[in-house]
């Protein structure tokens, strides 16, 4: 019996839970992770970009800062002059703003397609146009290495069409990448997998420490991200399963969202139903969608600064 919507690391159950995963990449730092291998983009890569009424590339926008380095940003390698500092910052701080500080959700979309877009100039300006398959996802992390986690998440989850399904993957891929890196799953080039001193079969501290990890970020990914509630719940059952088998007594890792208690249910009683089952099968689980459903747009609507 498998979980089988878990995204991001495919926490998975086989009687007690299978050890967690470790991810390495090579080629795109998606690779392991999900299946977002998307064909490389038709046309010309130095095309990709928004550009005003006299035809010039949109300015990038000065209203952030870079990050000093944390130590994490060696594992999302991008080319000379570029910087991957504010992405790894959420590896030690998923809650630090240093992109969308001051911005609606709306306002730190635009803010980054203006960004993206002036990162694919510079790479079109110095003689090598942003390449989607570039090696160890080089150029996904210098495109977008000027954005924090509550950014990411504005534009993996943008429905306005200001960003291509690929950039969308793009910031999927880096947000899980973020995700396994603060849990000691190790996300990153397979060169520098024995830098990461981590032990992934510790369901206790890799659960927990997701948890943890997870409450941190932004209201709004909490709110608008079904990903950010099945991993939620993900990594309590992985933490809570690694307490059951070492005889200790779980502490209360509780989200304090309703639809993630009901996930979290749902996992459980899938553990219940043996082999054949999936969660697709689980009546917690098509009641945990419908609360996720439900609870986001009465959130929205009271909190309309976040959701302009």
């Amino acid at each position: 019996m498998n979980i089988s919507s878990i995204n991001y690391f495919n926490i998975q159950t086989d009687g007690p839970l299978a050890p967690a995963r470790q991810v390495t990449t090579s080629g795109n730092p998606v690779e392991p992770a999900a299946s977002y291998g998307a064909p490389e983009p038709e046309g010309d890569d130095g095309d990709i970009g928004t550009y005003d009424s006299f035809g010039n590339l949109a300015p990038i926008s000065g209203s952030f800062v870079t990050s000093r380095p944390n130590g994490f940003e060696i594992y999302m390698p991008v080319r000379p002059g570029f910087s991957s500092n504010n992405l790894a910052l959420a590896i030690t701080d998923p809650a630090a703003e240093p992109f969308s500080s001051g911005k609606t959700k709306t306002e730190i979309a635009e803010a980054a397609r203006k960004a993206i877009d002036s990162r694919y100039a510079q790479m079109s300006g110095n003689g090598q146009p942003f390449g989607y398959n570039s090696h160890e996802g080089e150029d996904w992390y210098s495109a977008l290495g000027d954005l924090d986690r509550r950014a990411l998440n504005a534009m993996r989850t943008d429905t306005t069409g200001l960003f291509s399904k690929e950039e969308k993957d793009m910031a999927a891929s880096i947000m899980a990448n973020q995700q396994g890196l603060a849990m000691g799953l190790y996300a990153g080039p397979i060169r520098l997998a024995e830098t990461f001193v981590s032990d992934p079969s510790n369901h206790i501290a890799v659960g927990k420490a997701g948890a943890l990890w997870l409450d941190k970020v932004s209201y709004e990914e909490k709110t608008t991200s079904i990903e950010w509630m099945e991993q939620r719940a993900a990594t309590q059952r992985l933490y809570e399963h690694g307490a059951e088998h070492a005889g200790v007594e779980p502490e209360d890792l509780s989200s304090g969202f309703s639809f993630v208690d009901m996930l979290l249910q749902a996992y459980k009683d899938l553990e219940q139903l043996g082999e054949g089952y999936d969660l697709k099968d689980v009546p917690a689980y098509r009641k945990a969608l419908e609360l996720f459903a439900n609870y986001a747009p009465a959130k929205q609507q009271a909190a309309s600064t976040l959701y302009l």
